[in-house]
């Protein structure tokens, strides 16, 4: 993957769609038109980051996700192609271009949030640690032990977590650390309190 020196991106591609993508998070897309073909096909042979502006009712929200292409799933004779992107990071758009030069697709200037995703309080640390041991006890998993050392950032546990779209969007736009912190705490307590009565009643659960 490329790796960027600065924090501010000129001319970065953009492909706007109704979803969030959180570090670590794998969603799959269906290509089909020709500016995003070429996006894609260049991102794939060059192995480079392009952005997922967040689009709701038609209209680019500020925040977006960075991401690669994890895989092509499949591609039709006409080049379409069924792909996984795997999330990288988050950014804030400072200025949108319907059209980069020499391009099919738009871009534009962004920022990237890495400050975003900070490390976890030790309390929402060991609240996820405690989520994965019961995912791991629901589906009678003989996996490794979770490291009780490693220390989580929060973007991480929030793409793995089954959160719908609203939540995505709302753990993005939200201004403090702490805020952030308080609605995966809210999420979590709610997931695990679900695990339970699933877990009684023998029913089997991953994460995603």
């Amino acid at each position: 993957m490329k790796h960027y020196m600065s924090k501010i991106i000129n001319n970065f591609p953009l492909f706007p769609i109704s979803v969030i993508v959180f570090p670590g998070e794998v969603q799959p897309l269906h290509i089909f038109e020709p500016r995003y073909k070429q996006l894609i096909g260049e991102a794939q042979e060059n192995k480079t980051t392009f952005g997922i502006p967040f689009l709701t009712n038609d209209t680019i929200c500020q925040f977006g996700s960075g991401v690669v292409v994890h895989k092509i799933l499949a591609t039709s004779p006409t080049g379409e192609m069924d792909i996984l992107v795997r999330g990288v990071n988050l950014f804030r758009i400072k200025a949108l271009e319907e059209q980069l030069p020499g391009k099919l697709y738009g871009g534009g200037t962004v920022e990237f949030l890495d400050e975003m995703n900070k490390t976890v309080s030790q309390e929402l640390n060991d609240l996820y640690r405690n989520y994965k041991k019961e995912i791991a006890t629901i589906n009678k998993e003989k996996s490794a032990p979770v490291n009780i050392i490693t220390p989580y950032q929060i973007l991480d546990i929030a793409g793995q977590l089954p959160l719908e779209l609203d939540e995505k969007y709302e753990i993005l736009k939200t201004t403090s650390h702490e805020s952030r912190e308080q609605l995966i705490f809210e999420k979590l307590n709610f997931l695990i309190m679900i695990n339970k009565k699933l877990e009684e009643v023998g029913y089997r659960f991953y994460l995603n």
